[in-house]
């Protein structure tokens, strides 16, 4: 970077570089060969190396980069003398060509490895000057070859506030024995674009393996700028565009099937003139390769497998020009073909069992994979639903891990080892049906009660819904409940139900008198009964010599849970009235019954003809008339009817008589 412009002497300098760049041209002017095919693998890389997170320059040259040298003051990791920015004629080695000074890019290098290093040079400013080579050995002779180099323009734009001299250089590819130019490019200006850019030489370089890059200073002057980077220094041999054996796909040899197969090696966009073909084999999947025979210009190979054990076997072929085909470093290689060797796997007829489907207890899920049809290592299996479908590969059974199918089905199996011959052998499928308790069934407790649900023994084990893994649980209640029993592997899932007994209902009660008949529906029988308490029991329905007033009548069934009761009033008896007016003994009146629910009062002669009925209207009251007249003296009968306040709504009918006396 020059800070100062001496246009004086860039003028001077002028006239001699046009007159340099016309001779150099006609000199050296050649037309570069073309590679009509594609660009191998680089067989030279140059990267410059690497450096570390904390030093700023880096040295000496050969250590990072052997085979270059420079004609440039190169400062190594010292950095440029007194600690200033790097000056005309020096170079180094840095992480960024920030590192230089001068307002140079904070730019990586173009390799892209982390720390990874370029070269900074400040061009010297004398025209035609060598100021960098690069020497490559052990180069493929007789070759078309491609020399790349990338240069970075490392001046800011509007680095210079008057002039700007870009950096140009020229290429040139020289042969280290004779010194003949090989080949050249020229840069012309390398723009301020913050980009790093490619520039390359295509050559061939006939019988030389050895050859050096040099990179010739165009830009002359002490102008501001001139300052470049360069990296990544490869080397590439143009190759065929395609490379391979046919057939290419790989070829099973199984028995019955025939033992050779011949291949020809095909190439495209080759300047190989004659092609020379040295043919390999591997035995170890393509770790090692043995040579075939001798280097030849026949395209032709036959593999035969007469004598080799099954396997899978590689072949490929090496291609250069004539006399390359055993160097390495100068030959393409072809993609890999396989031949494989086989014979007929190892596999017989198999059986699986797999537990029942619990919503279809006739079929089964079964994994395919799980029987053991064979014990060859290196197999595959697929399924098929026939015996001609696993023959012709057709219709297979994907999911092969949870196939459905009822007990006595068959499938088969197409066993293929790893040379691709295979055999086909039957699965028999069985469903292993469900195993219940029988003695786990359905129970009726008090709903009030507890009882104990034993599932019995001889199961590998129980899960109750209740959380318990005993045969049996106890203090269990009314509800639904289930256990899943094991057998072998196999689980069926059993449900009981624990039921509340029904209870009986106090359906009616008839009283007459100081007798009442308790009417019980509902429940289990036999019913005992029992009045105002729970500890004297009968049989009979029936009480007598009842008191008036408040009775408790209870009922319990053969499940002996706590009794239903309902509480009965048993009227005061009215059995005689005078209807004469005197308001003594004039009505029988049973109003003091209104807050029963439906009361109804009902009056019949002893014929059973009603004659009178009192609700609420009529004040559950009769005062001896019927139609609007009195009755005649004599005996009369009523009922009293109503419905408890119960949640069974219990009836309740009284059956009475009454003296009636009518005076005229």
């Amino acid at each position: 970077m020059k800070r100062t412009l001496l246009f004086d002497k860039r003028n001077q300098t002028f006239l001699f570089l046009v007159f340099f760049i016309f001779f150099y041209s006609l000199l050296y002017s050649q037309n570069p060969p073309t590679c009509s095919g594609r660009w191998g693998p680089p067989i030279v890389n140059q990267t410059f190396g690497q450096g570390n997170n904390t030093a700023r320059w880096y040295g000496p040259l050969a250590a990072y980069a052997p085979g270059a040298t420079t004609s440039t003051n190169f400062v190594g990791t010292a950095g440029p003398p007194g600690g200033g920015g790097l000056s005309d004629g020096f170079s180094g080695l840095v992480k960024t060509p920030s590192v230089g000074g001068n307002g140079f890019l904070n730019l990586a290098d173009h390799t892209g490895n982390p720390n990874g290093l370029l070269m900074l040079i400040n061009a010297p400013s004398t025209a035609a000057t060598v100021f960098f080579e690069y020497v490559m050995d052990n180069l493929c002779s007789n070759t078309t070859l491609k020399l790349s180099i990338w240069i970075l323009n490392v001046n800011s734009p509007g680095t210079c506030s008057g002039g700007y001299q870009f950096p140009n250089v020229t290429l040139r590819a020289v042969d280290t024995v004779t010194g003949n130019v090989l080949g050249t490019t020229t840069t012309g200006n390398i723009p301020i674009n913050q980009v790093w850019a490619e520039y390359s030489i295509v050559f061939n370089n006939a019988s030389s393996s050895s050859v050096r890059l040099q990179i010739v200073n165009n830009s002359i002057g002490n102008g501001c700028g001139n300052d470049l980077a360069i990296d990544d220094i490869t080397v590439s041999p143009c190759i065929p565009a395609t490379i391979r054996a046919v057939p290419s796909s790989g070829t099973t040899l199984c028995p019955g099937q025939s033992s050779s197969v011949s291949f020809t090696a095909t190439l495209t966009g080759s300047s190989y003139s004659p092609a020379e073909y040295q043919w390999q084999l591997s035995r170890d999947g393509a770790t090692t390769w043995e040579d075939q025979g001798q280097p030849t210009t026949n395209p032709n190979y036959t593999f035969n497998s007469a004598g080799l054990p099954p396997g899978n076997y590689q072949l490929r072929f090496k291609v250069g020009p004539r006399g390359s085909a055993l160097n390495s470093q100068c030959n393409a290689v072809s993609e890999v073909s396989t031949v494989i060797v086989g014979s007929t796997p190892r596999a017989s007829d198999a059986t699986i069992r797999s537990c029942f489907i619990e919503t279809a207890p006739s079929t089964a899920t079964f994994d395919l994979s799980t029987a053991d049809v064979t014990s060859q290592t290196g197999t595959t299996k697929k399924y098929y639903p026939t015996l001609n479908d696993a023959r012709n590969d057709t219709n297979e059974i994907i999911s092969f891990t949870d196939y459905v199918a009822a007990h006595g089905s068959v499938v088969y199996v197409r066993v293929t080892d790893a040379n691709g011959c295979f055999a086909i052998v039957k699965i028999t499928l069985e469903v292993i049906p469900p195993v219940k308790s029988a003695i786990l069934t359905d129970k009726f407790i008090c709903i009030e009660d507890t009882t104990t649900l034993d599932a019995g023994p001889g199961f590998a084990g129980y899960l109750w819904s209740t959380g318990a893994t005993t045969q049996s649980i106890s203090n269990i209640g009314v509800g639904i409940y289930q256990v899943r029993l094991q057998t072998g592997n196999c689980f069926t899932t059993q449900t009981v139900r624990v039921y509340a007994s029904p209870q009986p209902v106090i359906q009616s009660i008839d009283i007459s008198d100081h007798t009442a008949t308790i009417h019980v529906t509902g429940g289990k029988p036999p019913y005992q009964y029992s009045v105002d308490g729970t500890t004297n029991w009968q049989d009979s329905n029936i009480f007598t010599k009842l008191t008036r007033g408040q009775h408790i009548f209870y009922v319990r069934d053969f499940y002996d849970c706590v009794p239903v009761a309902v509480e009965v009033t048993v009227p005061n008896l009215i059995n005689a009235i005078t209807p004469n007016g005197d308001h003594i003994n004039d009505v029988i009146d049973y109003s003091a019954l209104a807050y029963k629910n439906n009361l109804v009062f009902e009056v019949y002669d002893r014929y059973g003809n009603k004659l009178h009925e009192a609700g609420k209207l009529r004040n559950f009251s009769w005062d001896g008339t019927a139609y609007g007249k009195k009755v005649i003296t004599g005996t009369y009968w009523y009922t009293i009817s109503w419905t408890e306040s119960d949640k069974n709504k219990t009836q309740i009918r009284y059956n009475g008589w009454v003296m009636v006396k009518n005076r005229d």
